[in-house]
Formats: structure tokens, sequence, C-alpha cells
């Protein structure tokens, strides 16, 4: 979904040229006559384009195989950001970053904040975040209830790969993976997707809540418009941007 959002958007943009999108399975678009062409299973050869940008939109197992390579000649923006909890992945990242000088994007997705979080860490104490979905969504029984997690983001991430990369982002915006404490809430009665951040510091105390609506899998309403707006940002295609 997100994907297919933002290969629709950057189509769109005169200038801009997608040079290859990489997946597991070529056979499932090869109905779309407008990706067909672009679409590849070889990493390797998607890997020699060499694309000034690429978006990962996969997941956190394929960031953190093939972020270090994309890194060395691209700037990348990674959807699946749970991936840089694993201490192994987030070093090599930032060391193939240091050294191609390229950059490495970490897009809000379903939640808002992350420009407060950066930029009063130094004042904030607590961070928690707490989100509820449906237990199919967060890959447990239709039927599951009540808290499944309360830990550490960095546990969260481990535990729930796809489902807590807004968690993700929380932490690797404001006090860490380890500082930063993740709850994650099964309702079988719930529609929508729900993230909550109750954040606290010396002379400061916010909370932020946002719901949107499933799309099934992992992904809510929200998340492709603010993928696309990541994007905008980062193409500098934003007439006003925030700062």
């Amino acid at each position: 979904m997100i994907g297919r959002s933002l290969f629709d958007y950057v189509s769109s943009l005169d200038g801009v040229e997608v040079v290859y999108i990489l997946v597991s399975d070529k056979d499932k678009y090869a109905r779309n006559a407008a990706m067909a062409t672009l679409v590849t299973d070889d990493a390797e050869y998607a890997l020699d384009r060499k694309a000034d940008l690429v978006l990962e939109c996969a997941t956190p197992a394929l960031l953190g195989t093939l972020g270090p390579d994309i890194l060395a000649h691209s700037d990348l923006c990674g959807f699946s950001c749970s991936a840089l909890a694993d201490h192994t992945v987030e070093a090599a990242m930032h060391a193939a970053a240091s050294r191609s000088g390229r950059r490495f994007f970490v897009p809000h997705g379903a939640v808002l904040g992350l420009d407060g979080l950066r930029d009063g860490r130094e004042q904030i104490e607590e961070v928690v975040i707490t989100t509820t979905k449906s237990g199919a969504s967060l890959g447990q029984p239709a039927d599951a209830r009540g808290t499944l997690f309360d830990g550490s983001t960095r546990e969260a991430c481990m535990r729930f790969p796809r489902n807590v990369n807004v968690h993700a982002a929380v932490a690797f915006a404001g006090i860490g993976f380890d500082r930063t404490r993740s709850i994650v809430v099964a309702d079988p009665d719930t529609k929508t997707m729900q993230h909550h951040i109750a954040v606290s510091g010396r002379g400061l105390e916010w909370d932020i809540s946002v719901s949107s609506q499933s799309l099934g899998g992992v992904t809510g309403s929200y998340t492709p418009a603010s993928a696309i707006g990541s994007l905008k940002r980062i193409l500098g295609t934003d007439v006003f941007a925030n700062a």
C-alpha cells in the first residue's frame, strides 16, 4: 500500500525517474504495465543502478540486509525502521553513511511529533508509546485481547518487527530504544490503528494521540499520505515545509 502510493506520486513528478522496483515476487506485478518493466527480484542488479534516493517499504529484514549497501551509493528512506533496534544493523548503516556521505531518512510514518522529540531530547526524561490494534493486525489470533507487550522499544521491535515501526521512529528521534517504553495492546473490537505518545521531562509534558482506519495488514489510512509528505520534504517539492 505504501509502496504503490509512493510509486504513483513519484511517477507524476516531472524530472524524476523511477529506475527500479526491487520485489521478492515479480509475478505479482506482471499485469501492471506501469510497473512491470521496472520490477526486478535481483538485488545486485538493483544496487548497480545507483539511484539518487531509495525508498524502502518492504520489511525490517530487507532494510537490515541491504541498507548498508544501498547507503554506499544512494540516500535511503527506510519505512521499516524497527530494523535499527538491532545494534549491528544501526552501526553498519551509520558506518556506511559516514563513508559515503549519503543520508538515511527516518520517516514519521503513522505518528506525529518527531520534531519535538528530537529538539527536546536533552530535557525529555520519559517517553511511552502505546499502540492498539486488532490481534490480526499484530499477527496474533483475531480474538486476542489485552496488553501483549510492555517493555523497552528495542525489545518491542524484536517481538513485533512489522508492527512497531512508529515506535522505532519515536525512539530514534527521542531518547533511544532502551529508554523509550513501548506498550502493545490487542483489541478485537477495534477497526482502527491507535498510537498514543506520552512525553515528560524537565519543564515539559505533552500527549499525542493518532488514530487511523486500518487498510488491512499493518497499514493505517493515514500512513500513505504521511509517506508522500515525507518524500515531498526529502525532494524539496513542498512550497511550504516544516523546519
